[in-house]
């Protein structure tokens, strides 16, 4: 299923090129007339001249002084250069170029007549429209659909383009339009220098004021706080600050060092603890104490082996022994005080520092308030005179070329006439005319494609009903005849169909060879059913006897296009009894197949064709011909299909391509599959495949007769003596003789292998 989708979503490229190909005239007519309806236009079209002035705005060539700095006026700005295109398409400068052209109506709108009139002058009127007198004023508006004005990218030009239908007329409006513009600037900026020098010296005077007012500020400042020399003070209190930094981090690592063996004093009592620890270090006059206690200990082992503990010899030593440690405890406490008074001591030293740092730190601080403050008055103070200087030296300037003219702006080059026109633009309209049909073309090919409801081909047709396609017959433009037989017609005469017909033939006999009885049915009338039941009887009669039976009792066709009379006796009348087979049998030596007509009208067709006799019929024709072939009513108007789907062996359904709905082919396959009936597969008619007739045309066609060049007959050499054709004759006999032997060995082996099979059937073993 997922396969199918995806094939479905799939764009084949081939069949756009077909569909585009069937179409290729409607493209190649309508292109033809898109681009004479561009050619006409083009030549008709009013022409339009085009004409450019530009200007440089902005420019300072000639001028000694930059007083244009002081004001807007020229400012170089993205909204200076818009404010000057809108000054030039304003209606004031419009109606000043109008004055000065003496324009009217007449002249503004003048163009010459369009060659078509020529031809047809009834098309005046719409072509040209009459021209009614203006005023100034709606001159300058129909100037300003006229003109464009734009500026010239990164630079200070900008263009005045004017399209007018007189090239000469064109010129001079951009001409005069610029010449209007310089002379509005020039008495404008007139009177801008006349009141510049005024305007300076009441600046002056008020930045003079300023100026002393800023001097005045910060000699008061430096007076009050005492400042000579700001920046050196500032150097040394930045040195002081780093020195007591400095300090304050020695002071810190000292109380810490100490801190450990002060914390380690505190914990510690004992005299030995304290020695064995790092918390004091030991002099010499404590290592002299600790080497006597240890030499009068050992004199006292030495007594203790003598004498006792009683005897005045041992009790001497063991009271010069406490004395001694007596001794080196007083000497311990003194070295514990002194770590004491050191710790003490840098603690002291630390807070005196930080008290020192913050005094410094505050100090520099302050100066540098002072410094902030002092700049700033000293930057007023510098500004005020540079502004003071500069409106001075603008003053001295303006008064010394007060009577000299500023180019604001200039023209860089004037107006041309020139004689090409620039629209309509005849390459591009023919060009865009031609994309134009082509598209319109291809669309209108693609949107009839999506709105048909019928099928194009057989691979459609395969994919939507499900039924193979047994041929596709060709759509073949019948012209109208006196008479309708079928031996005469379009399509015995067209060897495409005739081909078309015995491929069909084929794929039935070779597909369906047990398959005598053949019933053609439709959807609706006016598929081709009969026409594809009577020549595929002609197909099949070149090779199988053949019967054609009308069953379409309805709506009977093949009478009249055999040319028998509708009052023949046909099928009814054989179901009736009425007549015999001889009698409603039409036999034609032309046709090379029989026929039985549909016969008189019947009431209920139906009931005839579900009779068993018909049936019984259709059985017994069978027998006498190698195929059958039945025309049936429409499978979706009424129910005769339905009614001989029993009585033959295979249905085949024809539908006409791209006419017939694609619903009602489905309805009706959809009823024959609700009955059961063995549709053999479907015929698609009338379909229009023009390229394939060019790649199997040399096989159709039959070949043009040879015209003899003279009447003379000419002789050919024969191709074989007479020796050589004997040789072949026995050469032909020896092969027939082996052919025949082998037949019959053939033969004798399957007797041989017949009498074994036999034998071995009536063969019981002896021992069970």
């Amino acid at each position: 299923m997922a396969e199918q989708i995806q094939k479905e979503d799939e764009i084949d490229l081939n069949q756009l090129f077909s569909l585009l190909w069937r179409g290729k005239w409607f493209i190649v007519l309508t292109v033809t007339l898109f681009a004479l309806c561009g050619h006409l236009y083009t030549q008709n079209a009013t022409r339009y001249y085009s004409a450019t002035t530009t200007i440089q705005v902005g420019i300072d060539q000639g001028n000694v002084v930059s007083i244009d700095e002081l004001y807007v006026l020229e400012a170089r700005t993205k909204e200076h250069y818009n404010t000057q295109i809108e000054m030039l398409k304003s209606r004031n400068m419009l109606e000043r170029v109008v004055k000065q052209l003496n324009l009217t109506a007449a002249k503004l709108h003048a163009a010459p007549k369009p060659p078509i009139l020529q031809h047809i002058p009834q098309l005046e009127p719409w072509l040209i429209p009459p021209i009614n007198d203006a005023g100034n004023l709606d001159l300058a508006i129909a100037l300003q659909s006229m003109i464009q004005i734009n500026q010239v990218s990164n630079s200070q030009l900008i263009s005045i383009v004017v399209k007018a239908k007189n090239a000469e007329l064109a010129a001079n409006i951009a001409n005069t339009l610029a010449d209007v513009y310089m002379d509005f600037h020039n008495d404008s900026r007139q009177a801008v220098n006349d009141n510049a020098a005024d305007w300076l010296i009441t600046e002056l005077n008020i930045l003079k004021g300023k100026l002393n007012t800023a001097e005045a500020e910060l000699q008061t400042f430096m007076e009050n706080n005492n400042l000579v020399d700001l920046a050196g003070v500032l150097s040394l209190k930045a040195k002081d600050v780093e020195g007591f930094s400095a300090q304050l981090l020695t002071a810190q690592k000292q109380i810490d060092e100490i801190k450990v063996q002060y914390n380690t004093i505190q914990d510690l009592n004992d005299t030995a603890l304290l020695l064995s620890s790092s918390a004091i270090k030991s002099n010499n006059l404590v290592e002299n104490t600790q080497n006597s206690i240890a030499q009068l200990q050992r004199k006292l082992a030495d007594i203790s082996l003598v004498y006792g503990p009683k005897h005045p010899k041992h009790i001497a030593v063991v009271e010069e022994i406490k004395t001694t440690q007596l001794i080196l405890d007083q000497q311990v406490r003194a070295l514990v005080k002194g770590v004491e008074q050191k710790y003490k001591a840098a603690i002291e030293n630390l807070a005196q520092i930080k008290l020192n740092l913050d005094t410094a730190k505050a100090q520099y601080q302050q100066l540098r308030k002072s410094q902030s403050l002092y700049r700033q008055l000293q930057r007023e103070v510098e500004a005020n005179q540079e502004l003071y200087d500069t409106f001075l030296k603008r003053l001295q300037e303006t008064k010394a070329t007060k009577s000299m003219q500023k180019a604001f702006a200039r023209i860089l080059d004037y107006a041309i006439a020139k004689d090409s026109p620039v629209s309509p633009k005849s390459a591009l309209i023919l060009v865009l005319s031609v994309l134009l049909g082509g598209m319109i073309s291809v669309m209108g090919i693609f949107v009839v494609e999506f709105k048909r409801k019928g099928l194009l081909n057989a691979e459609e047709a395969s994919n939507y009903t499900g039924l193979e396609v047994l041929t596709e017959l060709p759509k073949i433009k019948c012209r109208k005849e006196a008479t309708n037989h079928i031996e005469h017609d379009q399509l015995s005469q067209n060897p495409y169909y005739i081909e078309a017909m015995r491929t069909l033939r084929t794929r039935l006999k070779l597909s369906f060879e047990n398959k005598k009885i053949i019933a053609v049915t439709s959807a609706m009338p006016g598929e081709g059913k009969s026409s594809t039941s009577l020549h595929l009887a002609k197909a099949f009669s070149e090779l199988e006897k053949v019967l054609v039976v009308d069953a379409d009792l309805h709506k009977p066709s093949m009478a009249s296009k055999l040319g028998l009379l509708k009052t023949r006796p046909g099928l009814v009348e054989l179901m009736s009894g009425q007549f015999k087979l001889a009698s409603c049998l039409h036999r034609q030596k032309s046709l090379g197949y029989d026929v039985i007509c549909a016969g008189a009208h019947c009431e209920n067709p139906t009931k005839v064709l579900l009779s068993p006799d018909f049936s019984k019929l259709l059985r017994a024709l069978a027998k006498h011909y190698d195929r059958v072939i039945v025309e049936t009513a429409p499978v979706n108007l009424v129910s005769d299909a339905q009614a001989i789907v029993k009585a033959v062996d295979g249905i085949v359904y024809v539908a006409k391509a791209e006419k017939t709905p694609r619903g009602l082919i489905k309805s009706g396959i959809d009823i024959l599959n609700q009955v059961n009936a063995n549709c053999l597969g479907m015929v698609l008619n009338q379909v229009n495949y023009k390229l394939a007739r060019y790649q199997y045309r040399q096989y159709i066609n039959t070949p043009k007769p040879v015209v003899p060049v003279s009447d003379k007959v000419i002789s050919l050499k024969p191709r074989y003596n007479q020796q050589e054709l004997a040789e072949l004759k026995q050469k032909q006999k020896e092969l027939l003789a082996q052919y025949e032997q082998l037949e019959f060995g053939k033969k004798r082996a399957g007797l041989l292998a017949k009498k074994r099979d036999g034998k071995s059937s009536n063969y019981s073993p002896r021992y069970k």
